[in-house]
């Protein structure tokens, strides 16, 4: 049994609630991240492939835990489908979404879910399964989460860009000691991220509630503090809610 097997193992007979982040790639033999937190600690950095492996490791956040997807989960108001062909596609507008449009006004871009068709309509594949095991999944962006937090976002398909990445995601991830993580590896730790900041109440949504949210960090609600550790080595991160003018 390898080690990866046996954390797997662990985690499932554990009946605490987690936060799975998952980085989806839009077909079976490209690489799927998944990143387990538990209490704010990063338990397991994986990779995944199959629809059931997938669902096998988000299964870990049990019952009363979190799995957040960095895919888009629904497609945009009025498609029933994404084909180019379909009548239901009528430009402008029905490429994308309105919670995309959304980003894009904050400076965030990101491709219409028209655009990307074959990971959209495996992340409604998805999403499905995991609300019929009873999870309802939030639709996240790592790009989005990193750059509202003025955490390093560029070159992430660079060795370099991966490091700094790293090094900016270890204050805020306990447990995070993986340099040589892969970017889709690296997503699913901001995807989990974002999902404990959800469960901390500090994100909040974009998008329409008939066609679909994506959550991202609330910047009215949290402050990002950095204090030396305990250990006496290095910086933690710290949390904080932001005090509401009276």
């Amino acid at each position: 049994m390898t080690t990866t097997e046996r954390k797997i193992r662990a985690l499932a007979a554990s009946k605490a609630p987690a936060c799975v982040g998952i980085d989806l790639a839009g077909v079976e033999h490209r690489e799927t991240g998944v990143a387990v937190l538990r209490e704010g600690r990063l338990e397991l950095l994986t990779s995944a492939s199959t629809d059931a492996e997938i669902l096998r490791l988000a299964a870990l956040a049990g019952r009363r835990g979190t799995v957040a997807v960095n895919a888009p989960l629904t497609r945009p108001l009025g498609r029933c489908c994404l084909d180019d062909d379909c009548p239901c596609r009528r430009d402008p507008g029905t490429r994308s979404r309105q919670l995309e449009r959304e980003l894009a006004r904050m400076r965030v871009p990101t491709l219409a879910t028209a655009l990307i068709k074959v990971l959209a309509r495996r992340g409604e594949r998805i999403a499905a399964a995991l609300r019929e095991s009873g999870c309802t999944p939030l639709e996240v962006y790592p790009f989005a989460t990193l750059k509202l937090l003025g955490l390093p976002w560029r070159g992430k398909r660079t060795a370099e860009g991966r490091r700094d990445i790293h090094r900016a995601l270890r204050p805020l991830v306990p447990g995070l000691r993986r340099p040589d993580a892969s970017e889709h590896q690296l997503d699913a730790v901001v995807c989990a991220l974002t999902a404990q900041l959800h469960r901390l109440k500090l994100t909040r949504t974009v998008g329409l509630p008939g066609e679909g949210l994506m959550t991202i960090p609330d910047l009215d609600r949290l402050i990002l503090e950095y204090h030396p550790a305990p250990s006496g080595r290095g910086v933690q991160a710290v949390w904080k809610r932001r005090r509401r003018p009276r």
